[in-house]
């Protein structure tokens, strides 16, 4: 589904060993839309920490105080909700915790990147995958 993006934002994104995007805080909201307007909807997400030439990513973000977290966030469908509907609040949710997480820099203590990380699927990957609405 990379070919939904365009060569220029897929181009800014990290790319992980296994194909996966993570983008900054701007672009990761460029694709958000993307994805809204092709009609997938937004499973979650999760930050990435890209320390400074690294080749892979960590889930877990420093902090200044207390251990490491982990950042993410799902939309779950709701029963019975229709698609456009579910793609319209997955994306809304999506937008806010892309807004509300840390930012695109990394913890003073760590040189690095923080990246946001989407899933998303169609409607037909969503009923393959056997998902059901709660």
């Amino acid at each position: 589904m990379s070919e939904l993006f365009s060569a220029d934002l897929t181009g800014r994104a990290f790319r992980s060993g296994n194909g996966e995007f993570g983008w900054s805080r701007a672009d990761a909201l460029v694709a958000i839309s993307v994805l809204a307007a092709a009609q997938c909807g937004i499973l979650g997400g999760e930050l990435w920490l890209v320390p400074e030439g690294a080749t892979e990513w960590t889930g877990l973000i420093p902090q200044k105080y207390g251990p490491d977290a982990v950042y993410h966030w799902e939309t779950e469908r709701i029963a019975s909700e229709p698609w456009s509907a579910y793609v319209e609040r997955s994306a809304r949710d999506s937008v806010a915790a892309v807004n509300g997480l840390p930012g695109d820099e990394g913890p003073p203590q760590v040189s690095g990147r923080i990246l946001y990380n989407l899933t998303w699927v169609t409607e037909s990957e969503y009923e393959t995958l056997g998902q059901r609405a709660v």
